[in-house]
């Protein structure tokens, strides 16, 4: 066995030296694969307790180290990574040159997931490449960048090479952040954003929170440089003032997020009460009514965007396929977001606008740019199920669906009220965006007007 041979040969490289010569050990190139992972444990990359980062044992490194675990990034990356102000994926991008997605957990079956992959995210990540290899030093600045996908493992999306224009990807001048009274969030950013960038920057009021939020909203194409909405942008404005109007408060983050992840879906066609290329939706076979069964589609699906609730004991009601393949696309978009906001701290951290340093002013800007920007904005199935068990009761059987699921719903989410309460804010949110946005299903706002009557008895 493996641990007798490393016993008599005293150490494991020992033993893949003797057997160097062996036909299945030399076919399959075995002793390379060992010595780079041995490589890879010996010397893995470590923030010393000086600050300082680089390899462990860096006395014994080879110094083609960087074959193995990667080229050298800024120490601003590591000491942001360490201190979990931005995820590990955007500097996997950067260390391997590629952008791997994998399929999701409903397999990823459908043409519609297929094109939010090709069509939009592919153009978010070259944003993100674009500004990040022109800060990175010139050996970033040529690094070839490829986007591959599962279900095309042959075809490379090239996001950035030498040939890429970088000229005018910076980012945005953001001054007069006093007008934010505060408030460094999306809808505060979104309403005031002609204000921001008319301001010069530099200013003694300027936010660096601010400065690069809005150039995520500027990479997800909400906002121009001059600071005017584009049309989803506007639409998007609409849908954040509908939000609070509807909860009455000021809504958080999360929600927010929610919001922007609904107009990037509803721009991209995808938030619609057809069936996808792939359904899996057989429980709406029970209702008669085909216009009662894509409202429900759109009001569980806009529900599935809001921010997941903690459970409580056992599930009563099962999954969806449905909801489930819908998710993935929504995630797929949370994730390009959040990725945004992970280049825009860097970039930050880099050319000095988010200063890392550890005096506690500049740690506070730090942790406001992590709540402003959180790092995942997760989708919830369950509130996406349990509208949709409501909405089908509501089909069937009329007034009181709350009442028939509510002993249900209350034991398997801690305040499943709540969430649907969130869930109904969002879907007025929603029904704002496609009213503004002009090319939106048109039957989103004739589900907010059906489904109203069923949340009414939750609200």
């Amino acid at each position: 066995s493996a641990v007798d041979m490393t016993h008599q040969y005293h150490s494991g490289l020992n033993a893949i030296q003797m057997l160097t010569d062996h036909p299945s050990v030399r076919a399959t190139n075995y002793s390379d694969s060992f010595l780079r992972a041995y490589c890879i444990v010996r010397y893995h990359i470590v923030l010393h307790l000086d600050g300082s980062v680089g390899p462990l044992n860096p006395e014994f490194a080879p110094n083609d180290l960087h074959d193995i675990i990667g080229y050298r990034l800024p120490v601003a990356a590591y000491h942001l990574l360490a201190r979990g102000a931005i995820h590990p994926p955007i500097l996997n991008m950067l260390v391997n040159g590629s952008w791997l997605e994998f399929s999701p957990p409903d397999n990823g079956e459908s043409r519609e997931y297929h094109r939010l992959i090709t069509q939009w995210e592919g153009g978010v990540y070259t944003q993100q490449c674009r500004l990040l290899c022109k800060h990175l030093g010139p050996f970033f600045a040529q690094r070839k960048v490829v986007l591959q996908t599962w279900f095309e493992p042959r075809t490379e999306v090239v996001l950035h090479d030498t040939k890429s224009v970088s000229q005018g990807v910076s980012l945005p001048a953001v001054g007069a952040a006093a007008v934010l009274n505060g408030d460094i969030s999306v809808s505060s950013v979104m309403e005031n954003s002609r204000i921001l960038a008319a301001a010069p920057e530099g200013s003694s009021d300027s936010n660096p929170a601010a400065k690069l939020l809005t150039w995520v909203l500027q990479s997800l194409g909400f906002i121009v440089s001059s600071g005017e909405h584009t049309k989803l942008g506007s639409a998007l404005n609409a849908g954040l003032q509908a939000l609070q109007s509807q909860l009455q408060e000021r809504p958080t983050e999360l929600l927010q997020w929610a919001v922007v992840a609904a107009a990037v879906l509803i721009d991209q066609g995808l938030l619609t009460g057809e069936k996808w290329s792939v359904s899996y939706d057989d429980e709406l076979s029970l209702i008669t009514d085909a216009q009662q069964q894509k409202f429900i589609r759109i009001v569980a699906r806009i529900a599935t965007l809001t921010p997941p609730g903690a459970r409580r004991g056992s599930w009563k009601f099962g999954y969806n396929r449905d909801l489930l393949a819908f998710s993935s696309a929504a995630r797929l978009v949370q994730k390009a977001v959040g990725s945004s906001a992970d280049t825009a701290r860097l970039v930050g951290a880099i050319t000095g606008s988010a200063a890392l340093a550890p005096e506690s002013t500049q740690l506070l800007q730090l942790q406001e740019l992590r709540r402003t920007m959180p790092l995942e904005c997760t989708t919830s199935n369950a509130t996406g199920v349990l509208a949709y068990v409501l909405l089908v009761d509501y089909a069937r059987n009329g007034a009181g669906c709350w009442a028939r699921i509510q002993t249900a719903a209350e034991e398997s989410l801690v305040d499943a009220r709540q969430a649907l309460r969130d869930a109904w804010g969002v879907a007025g949110a929603v029904r704002a965006i496609a009213k503004v946005h002009g090319n939106a299903d048109k039957d989103i706002a004739n589900a907010y007007s059906w489904a109203q009557t069923a949340f009414s008895e939750v609200l």
